[in-house]
């Protein structure tokens, strides 16, 4: 049986629709959630609302711990969508949803392994909030070094938005590369699914990935980005940036 894996929806009902609708089009029967259902986007409580329902993993990211505690280090636009979604979603007297959704957030796990399989949001190391990127693998080798010694043989990642296979070398393989598909090395490996909600690979497509038997497979779906883009102009503390940016995939 084949697993879906997603990762980073920041809020982005209608990429995560349009994801699930090519999910269901393929027939695949289980889906993993490894973190960050809110952050930059409009609908973040819609959004909760659908993993929960849909998903049989579900993982912390960084933008869930942040709307939960506070947005320490995040950049003046992520930190204003933080803060402008936790006065949405914060619960209130009498409010059974924004409660379960609350409760929802506060209980997601950070690491989940299964036999040769590691799922987290950032890194093996640190969960929530290490990043693992392209760069590493050039200039950051004693960290990966560090890393890989937490991973038993394969690590599916998000946080990045950036889809791709970082190997033991360490040499990172980008999808586009790899003619999106990675047949499972020998070695260790780190693999990220890339973004549903906020790609950041320079195509704006939604990314998600399928794993079967000894194969990976990404998958970019199309939506209408620009229902997205006025959806964020109508949430006066949300910065349209958050929107336009999803045109470019950056």
């Amino acid at each position: 049986m084949s697993l879906a894996l997603i990762s980073d929806i920041h809020g982005n009902l209608d990429a995560l629709e349009a994801v699930f609708a090519d999910i269901d089009k393929r027939g695949i029967e289980k889906t993993y959630f490894l973190g960050d259902v809110v952050g930059y986007g409009p609908n973040p409580e819609a959004c909760v609302d659908f993993v929960t329902e849909r998903c049989s993993l579900h993982l912390m990211g960084n933008h869930d711990h942040a709307l939960l505690t506070a947005a320490i280090g995040f950049n003046p636009v992520a930190k204003q969508a933080i803060d402008c979604l936790r006065e949405q979603m914060r619960p209130g007297d009498g409010d059974d949803d924004k409660q379960r959704r609350w409760d929802y957030l506060a209980g997601l796990g950070q690491i989940q392994e299964e036999g040769r399989f590691m799922f987290v949001h950032a890194s093996p190391r640190e969960p929530i909030y290490e990043y693992v990127l392209e760069t590493d693998a050039t200039f950051g080798k004693e960290k990966l070094e560090k890393i890989f010694k937490k991973v038993n043989r394969i690590c599916f990642v998000g946080h990045t938005h950036v889809p791709g296979v970082m190997t033991e070398e360490p040499r990172w393989h980008g999808v586009k590369e790899l003619g999106y598909e990675w047949e499972f090395a020998s070695g260790k490996q780190i693999i990220n699914l890339g973004s549903v909600g906020q790609p950041r690979d320079r195509d704006p497509r939604a990314s998600y990935l399928e794993v079967d038997g000894e194969l990976c497979k990404w998958h970019r779906v199309e939506y209408d980005i620009q229902t997205v883009i006025d959806k964020v102009r109508l949430v006066d503390c949300l910065d349209e940036r958050n929107g336009l940016r999803l045109l470019e995939g950056r």
